[in-house]
């Protein structure tokens, strides 16, 4: 009961978390693409190097401004937009090429599942940050460079988690039977094999969604994002002035660690809840 109990509170907190988040994400897209600006010509925030550094509320500002004199709340928001929006195109990306390889692995030839065995193991030995910086250096600095780094270091863990729940699903009963009775692989695959796997891969992108947020923001630390909207050029910015003006860093580390901690908590839930061993 008690375990049951941390379960529904986990998937509470964290649905909650991340529906906040969502409505800002929302609601700044509505001001920046309708109101502000235009579908083809989004709003973007605006320098002014007067106002530089202003404390929060200072001159109507919310939150401040950055070391440009750019609203710090728009910052956030245009950079919790990016956020969201990257790590959902890396997730998607990267769960389908996993699904793939994950399913030749087990089904395919065999120089299939030794090339892909080989592949994912390369990639696990060297640390994922480690292959982004060097496809970064090599590709420059690019939304869609930073795209392909991630989703070149994030697909291994998709297509482990697809190999292994494929193994299973290909050895239960009914389904040893409809191999027998001649029923085609890709059929298999998408009436059976699919549906099996949805559930736990759904709860895998939720945590992977934190993981790429967590993973662009370093790298635009480290100067090789795709945007100077992204959080991390932003904290970057920030610490330069973080004696000046501490509240650009307090703002920006509770933003994003926030989000981080709401897609966590859920996709904790998720997976104990999903979790045929749990409560």
């Amino acid at each position: 009961m008690n375990s049951l109990k941390k379960i529904n509170s986990e998937i509470k907190w964290g649905g909650s978390i991340l529906a906040l988040y969502l409505v800002w994400a929302i609601t700044w897209f509505i001001q920046s693409h309708f109101l502000k600006g235009s579908f083809s010509a989004p709003y973007l925030p605006s320098s002014d190097i007067k106002i530089e550094l202003l404390g929060p509320g200072g001159q109507g500002f919310i939150l401040g401004t950055d070391i440009y004199g750019r609203s710090l709340y728009e910052l956030l928001s245009s950079g919790l937009n990016y956020s969201l929006g990257i790590s959902l195109l890396v997730c998607l990306m990267a769960a389908s090429i996993g699904i793939i390889v994950g399913y030749l692995s087990v089904t395919g030839p065999r120089f299939v599942k030794i090339a892909s065995d080989l592949l994912i193991n390369l990639i696990f030995v060297f640390p994922s940050i480690l292959i982004a910086i060097l496809i970064m250096a090599a590709t420059g600095q690019s939304f869609w460079g930073l795209v392909f780094c991630l989703v070149v270091t994030g697909w291994p863990g998709y297509a482990k988690i697809v190999r292994g729940e494929t193994i299973r699903v290909m050895g239960l009963t009914y389904v040893e039977s409809a191999v027998a009775i001649g029923v085609s692989k890709l059929r298999l695959f998408f009436t059976i094999l699919l549906p099996a796997i949805m559930p736990l891969l759904s709860v895998h992108i939720v945590l992977g969604l934190s993981g790429v947020i967590i993973s662009e923001a370093t790298l635009g630390f480290l100067g090789l994002g795709g945007s100077e909207y992204s959080w991390g050029s932003m904290l970057s910015m920030a610490k330069t002035v973080l004696l000046e003006a501490p509240s650009v860093v307090v703002f920006l580390s509770f933003s994003m660690g926030g989000l981080i901690i709401g897609l966590n908590l859920l996709g904790d839930g998720l997976r104990d809840y999903l979790d045929p061993k749990g409560v």
